[in-house]
């Protein structure tokens, strides 16, 4: 109460005062613009100008406050119509989940339409698209989806070679992945996809070529990659073997070269070397190579394959065998191995021991049935029928016991 009675008593004597002010001299304005002329006092023109600068603030509020209003309900229209897109993006995804193709698509389509960041949508309406076989509809979404968005090339790329790898169009999967390989540092996954084109179009000399770039990009781990590798380089193996005898050769050898410590010691690996220098009449070569691994590291495989080979020097190859006896006297596929040996060398006798000793250690039909030829030509023909009634009955698992005739 007394702050207000302040107030208004320092409003009367300010209003005193100016009564005051006036009275003693009103002052004089003209102003003169062209042919009009505004004459009037400096006390009315003070007010005047006071009046004219409140009524302008007061306009210009109402004005600000009406656009501002203007834009909230603008962008309220805004977030509303985007938190639509937003629903039908969330929808359509579901359905992709749940593999409703065509009601996925039509969602995603309308999403994105509604959508500033459409490219999504559009990619996953091309993948349902894709789903349902409709490839002209899903190259349109592709290409939507491309424009929708700048620097979405790559991506949009990926996906489609993905959609082509799936459908088994290798070719032109390619053909895509290709183009983007020159930028594979930054996009590792194109050698990912890469890969696999090139398996399933048995493209080994392109495999062979990416292999470096998996390892430098760690695209795939060491063992995959390792697999990957003898895959690699066994196929283009069986490969070469269709070609000419002389060359094939040549490029065997000069294949194994290539091929670093770890993939050489892979007995799979080394057994097929083999077999492959024996299909093109290298014995030598492959005699070298068993007995290298097995020297290296005894594998079951290769000692049977050690008594395939014909090599140039049976006599030294039994003489190799024997050695390893020393120290393996109960492996059954040794013995086998050099029963066969001794039969290369005409060592009739000891090749009937041999046999007989693995065919101990393990019933196995390969030892009956060179018990039984080799029996056979020696004329004892009721042993030789024996043992191939056995290896018989080990190749059919047994046979159940049912009555016979005497």
């Amino acid at each position: 109460m007394k702050r207000l009675f302040i107030i208004c008593l320092a409003v009367l004597l300010t209003a005193v005062g100016l009564v005051i002010l006036i009275e003693y001299d009103p002052g004089y304005i003209l102003i003169s613009y062209g042919l009009y002329t505004i004459e009037t006092t400096m006390w009315i023109a003070a007010v005047t100008t006071i009046l004219l600068c409140l009524a302008l603030t007061i306009i210009f509020n109402f004005s600000f406050k009406g656009l501002r209003r203007g834009l909230v309900m603008s962008r309220w229209f805004s977030n509303k119509h985007s938190r639509r897109g937003q629903m039908k993006a969330v929808q359509g995804a579901i359905a992709f989940i749940e593999g409703n193709w065509a009601k996925s698509r039509r969602l995603l389509m309308h999403s994105a339409e509604k959508s500033d960041s459409p490219l999504l949508s559009y990619l996953f309406a091309a993948r349902a698209s894709h789903e349902m076989g409709d490839a002209k509809q899903t190259l349109e979404l592709l290409h939507k989806a491309e424009e929708s968005t700048s620097g979405a090339n790559i991506a949009v790329q990926i996906a489609q070679a993905e959609m082509q790898l799936q459908s088994g169009q290798l070719e032109g999967c390619l053909a895509i992945l290709t183009r983007l390989r020159r930028d594979a540092g930054k996009q590792p996954y194109v050698l990912k996809l890469l890969q696999q084109a090139y398996v399933g179009l048995h493209d080994w000399d392109g495999l062979s070529e990416l292999l470096d770039d998996l390892r430098r990009y760690r695209v795939i781990d060491k063992d995959e990659l390792h697999k990957l590798s003898l895959q690699c380089c066994h196929s283009k193996m069986t490969a070469l073997v269709s070609n000419e005898a002389e060359p094939a050769r040549a490029a065997l050898l000069s294949l194994w070269k290539q091929q670093s410590k770890a993939i050489k010691r892979d007995a799979t690996l080394a057994a097929h070397y083999a077999e492959c220098l024996m299909t093109v009449d290298d014995h030598a070569g492959a005699e070298k190579v068993v007995r290298a691994h097995l020297n290296y590291e005894w594998s079951q495989p290769l000692i049977t394959l050690y008594g395939m080979i014909d090599g140039p020097d049976s006599d030294r190859q039994l003489i190799y065998a024997e050695n390893w006896l020393k120290d393996r006297n109960n492996d059954a596929n040794l013995f086998l191995c050099l029963g066969r040996l001794s039969l290369r060398n005409k060592l009739w006798g000891k090749a009937r021991e041999y046999f007989e000793n693995s065919h101990k250690l393990a019933h196995s039909s390969e030892a009956c049935a060179e018990l039984g030829r080799l029996l056979s030509s020696m004329g004892e023909h009721e042993k030789s029928n024996q043992y191939f009634h056995q290896g018989l009955l080990i190749n059919v698992n047994g046979l159940p016991e049912l009555p016979l005739p005497r």
